[in-house]
């Protein structure tokens, strides 16, 4: 029973590579549990997805009134189990194989609207202090921000794909902008083409920030295709050598870094300055330095690749 629950539980993650600790110990177990029981209940992923819009909702309302110590405790705590829930619908979908594209649309939507709406919240007395100004500091951030996960889950992606060659299904490969485009004009009705132009700004988000061209990443993944055991072995170790390195340094711009910065600056009062000093400024010198690294990686790998490994 317990060894089945352990097994249960290491196929609900993606892989301990792609996770932080306090995703390992925190909000995977928690978000494990949760999934068990959804399963059992026959709920889908969407539902838990909801589930974590209701509670950032939530977690935004009570943040509102930042002067108040006991609502800023509820609205912590719900922030955390909207990132639980969030956790979860992941999890569940893995382990009862009910991943689609879809879902995963659908889960970054509400996980937009989540921060949209905590931002507002929290940013709210500010716009009343610093006028005009201040919101046009709070689109920047949000934008910023949205831009600063989606090249975390670029880098996420490529890491399971290529360095653990979960290629079934692509459900891990990340699209080109010729891939987006010819979803959103393929789109059969008007629903799907909001859902596929909406992939399509993630994509671009994504695009615009990544070191790599299309062109190597077809030629990766068209060597991965068609390697045999031994030269996919081969290939997946060398890109694990090449990207593991450069994960927890992507990982500091990520949704728990985040989170947490959060939480700390709205107990400190002090929401404005999270704005000013992490998402306009630190985080993105971040992706400036480790994208320079990133680079030079991904330089030397393509070198092996060719010449090495003589790909055509």
């Amino acid at each position: 029973m317990i060894i089945a629950l352990i097994s249960d539980f290491k196929n609900s993650i993606k892989s301990p590579d792609t996770e932080e600790k306090i995703d390992l110990f925190i909000y995977r177990p928690l978000g494990f549990l949760i999934a068990k029981v959804a399963n059992v209940l026959k709920m889908t992923p969407t539902m838990l997805s909801i589930l974590g819009l209701v509670c950032g909702i939530m977690a935004s309302f009570y943040y509102w009134d930042f002067t108040n110590v006991t609502a800023l405790m509820w609205g912590s705590i719900y922030f955390l189990l909207s990132g639980i829930f969030d956790s979860s619908d992941g999890q569940l979908a893995r382990i009862s194989n009910q991943s689609t594209k879809w879902g995963l649309i659908l889960d970054g939507i509400c996980d937009s609207l989540v921060i949209i709406a905590i931002y507002i919240s929290c940013s709210w007395p500010y716009l009343k202090s610093y006028g005009a100004i201040y919101s046009i500091i709070v689109v920047a951030a949000l934008y910023m921000h949205s831009y600063q996960c989606a090249i975390l889950d670029f880098y996420h992606r490529e890491y399971l794909y290529f360095g653990y060659g979960k290629i079934d299904n692509d459900t891990y490969w990340n699209p080109s902008l010729d891939d987006g485009n010819v979803a959103v004009e393929r789109s059969t009705n008007r629903v799907d083409k909001i859902l596929n132009y909406l992939r399509l700004t993630w994509i671009k988000k994504q695009q615009f920030l990544t070191t790599r061209t299309d062109v190597e990443r077809k030629k990766m993944r068209q060597y991965l295709l068609n390697a045999n055991d031994t030269q996919k072995s081969m290939f997946m170790q060398k890109y694990k050598e090449k990207n593991l390195w450069l994960l927890p340094y992507w990982r500091l711009i990520g949704v728990n870094a985040h989170t947490i910065l959060i939480i700390g600056f709205m107990y400190l009062r002090r929401f404005d300055l999270y704005l000013l000093a992490f998402d306009i400024i630190i985080f993105n010198l971040i992706i400036f330095i480790v994208g320079n690294l990133q680079r030079k990686s991904d330089h030397a790998f393509m070198r092996e690749l060719n010449d090495s490994w003589q790909i055509d």
